[in-house]
């Protein structure tokens, strides 16, 4: 997976199915990490989702309009509006 993979996908939903339902996720920002030793470049991948439900950190299937993806996210933060996770790729 490459940053350019997802950067036209920014603003579109993910849909993770927990087992115990569906979350949907929204592609909100994708950083690329100029200094990563990573072949073809690092990035991170920044996800928006719904505030009451917090997803612990994990490998989630993400489907959205390019695929299924397994993507490790991570809870980093909350607010009025939301839940933030990100995925690392370095």
């Amino acid at each position: 997976m490459m940053a350019a993979d997802f950067e036209q996908a920014i603003g579109q939903a993910f849909v993770i199915d927990t087992g115990g339902g569906r979350i949907t996720l929204e592609l909100s920002a994708v950083n690329r990490i100029d200094a990563s030793p990573r072949p073809g470049g690092g990035f991170s991948l920044l996800f928006r989702g719904p505030r009451e439900i917090a997803l612990p950190q994990a490998i989630y299937s993400l489907a959205g309009a390019g695929g299924v993806h397994d993507i490790f996210i991570v809870p980093v933060a909350a607010d009025a509006n939301g839940r933030t996770y990100e995925a690392v790729f370095n």
